[in-house]
């Protein structure tokens, strides 16, 4: 019996031997050892500094606002911080972005005159050493729309078709804008009032259109260029000479 138990003893031994061996071997094969656990030397922020002191320098500036990233030691014009964001203010929307060695400066400028200014003044303030990329915006210039002149009217005596004296004068703003625009035409429109024969007071508003033509023509104006239109009969505003007009 005593031989039994000494018997179950061993193998009881040797079971926890196996079990401590292959456990010992497990810690070591995924390095989770006594040894790493507590005799491993705590890690030093030397790691991290020497990251930081290898990121590449690079910054964002507004008028407002300088933000920077990486080593910025080496950086000589660093020091022009608050000089820098209060030259961004000179524009509504100026940004400055880049590194030690090339900046690229962006928004809007009124003319490129202006913009050429603004990298002069740009590298001046960084100093040599730094490129400068000016990528300032200038805005296209409105488009303005020509605007033809007003109606030109010419107020004949009554029973007359000469043109009156200052027909030339009346005509002259109406004239410059058939010459300046070739595209356009003019259109002559001749009235007459109501008092004595229609037919003679058609061709009589009909006789002072031809005269306000034979006016623009003379100036150059070609014929074809020149639209007239049928008399129109009118009984004025209050005022006889209305009755007695020609609308160029």
């Amino acid at each position: 019996m005593m031989h039994t138990h000494q018997t179950r003893y061993l193998q009881m031994t040797w079971i926890v031997a196996l079990i401590l061996a292959l456990l010992l071997l497990w810690m070591l094969l995924t390095g989770r050892s006594p040894s790493s656990a507590c005799c491993a030397e705590p890690e030093t922020t030397s790691s991290g500094l020497n990251s930081i002191a290898e990121t590449p320098f690079s910054f964002v500036s507004t008028s407002s606002q300088f933000s920077v990233e990486g080593n910025d030691k080496d950086v000589s014009w660093l020091s022009k911080t608050e000089a820098l964001k209060a030259w961004l203010a000179g524009g509504l929307d100026w940004q400055l972005k880049g590194d030690a060695k090339q900046v690229t400066l962006t928004g809007t400028v009124e003319s490129e005159a202006t913009k050429q200014a603004k990298t002069e003044e740009l590298n001046a303030l960084l100093g040599e050493g730094v490129a400068v990329v000016n990528a300032l915006m200038v805005p296209s210039p409105a488009v303005v729309m020509p605007v033809a002149p007003e109606v030109a009217k010419l107020y004949f005596d009554t029973g007359k078709s000469n043109l009156p004296e200052q027909a030339s004068t009346t005509l002259e703003p109406t004239i410059e804008w058939l010459i300046s625009h070739p595209e356009s035409k003019a259109i002559i429109s001749g009235f007459h009032d109501a008092r004595g024969s229609r037919e003679n007071n058609q061709k009589l508003a009909k006789a002072r259109a031809q005269a306000s033509m034979d006016e623009l023509t003379a100036a150059g104006i070609e014929a074809s260029r020149i639209e007239m239109r049928k008399p129109i009969e009118t009984e004025g505003s209050g005022n006889e000479e209305e009755a007695r007009r020609v609308e160029i």
